[in-house]
C-alpha cells in the first residue's frame, strides 16, 4: 500500500426469481471454481435484488476515473426476473469491502476468464491458477502484523503502470480490497494492491510479512502478471 496516492476510486432473490448457484469460495476449492468477468458497457445501476424496483445500492461507471480502464466485476451469480430479464450478481469495488449486488446482464459484455489468484498469507506466496489448475507460485511480502493483508474474496480493479523508479516497481494493480487498520495511507485510502519492489522495499525479502497490507512481487514477475491478468480477475486472500 506504499505511495498508492489516488488509486481508490446480496440480497436473496424472491421466490419468483430463478436463480443459478453461487461459484464455490475459494475455502471449497478454487481448483474447480469457475471464473466470468462482467464488463459494463455503460453506466450501470446496481440493485439489492435482481429486480428493477429493488433497493438501489449505487452506481457503477463504464470507465475507471484513474486509469480510464473499463469497469470489469467478477461474477458470483446469474439470476432471470419473471420479466425475463437476465441479472448478474457481482462485486463491487470500493469500500464497504465485500459488497456485493445485481446488475442486469444487457449493461456488460460477459466472459469467461482463464486466471484466478489466491495469496496464501501464512504461506507467503501466491499461487497462479488457470483453467481451474495450479500455474505458478511466487513468493510474496504480506501485510505486518500491525497492518494485514485483508483475507476475503476480491478483485483486479485496475492496472497502473508506474513511472520510471517508483518504488512500486514497474506496474501496481489496485484491488477491491481495502485495509481494515489503515483508513487512509500517503494520499490514498488505504486501497490494497499488488506491486513490485524498488528502494527502500527490497529491504523485505521476498516471503516475510512487512508491508502496510499490500502484496509484494518481484518485478520479473509483477511484469508477468500484469499482462496477463485482466481487469476483474478474482483474487482469494486466505
Amino acid at each position: 500500500m506504499n505511495r498508492l496516492g489516488a488509486l481508490g476510486a446480496v440480497a436473496a432473490a424472491g421466490a419468483l426469481l430463478v436463480v443459478a448457484p453461487l461459484a464455490p469460495a475459494a475455502s471449497s476449492g478454487p481448483e474447480t471454481a469457475p471464473v466470468e468477468i462482467a464488463r459494463l458497457v455503460i453506466s450501470t445501476p446496481v440493485r439489492a435484488k435482481p429486480t428493477t424496483n429493488s433497493g438501489f445500492v449505487t452506481r457503477l461507471s463504464a470507465i475507471r476515473p484513474l486509469t480510464r480502464q473499463q469497469t470489469a466485476l467478477p461474477i458470483m451469480r446469474r439470476a432471470e426476473s419473471p420479466d425475463g430479464v437476465e441479472w448478474l450478481l457481482v462485486r463491487l469495488p470500493g469500500r464497504p469491502v465485500g459488497r456485493a449486488g445485481w446488475i442486469q446482464s444487457s449493461n456488460a459484455v460477459v466472459a469467461p476468464s482463464r486466471w484466478r489468484l489466491v495469496v496464501d498469507r501464512k504461506a507467503r506466496e501466491a499461487i497462479l491458477y488457470r483453467d481451474g489448475k495450479r500455474h505458478e507460485r511466487f513468493p510474496v511480502v504480506v501485510g505486518a502484523p500491525w497492518t494485514p493483508t485483508p483475507r476475503g474474496g476480491f478483485f483486479v480493479v485496475e492496472h497502473v503502470r508506474q513511472t520510471p523508479g517508483s518504488m512500486l516497481g514497474p506496474w501496481a494493480l489496485a484491488t477491491s480490497a481495502f485495509s481494515h487498520v489503515l483508513q487512509e495511507f500517503d494520499g490514498g485510502p488505504g486501497q490494497i494492491a499488488l506491486h513490485g519492489r524498488a528502494g527502500p522495499l527490497l529491504d523485505d525479502p521476498l516471503g516475510s510479512a512487512a508491508s502496510h497490507g499490500c502484496i509484494r512481487f518481484d518485478n520479473t514477475a509483477m511484469r508477468h502478471l500484469a499482462g496477463m491478468l485482466p481487469n476483474g480477475t478474482p483474487i482469494d486472500i486466505v
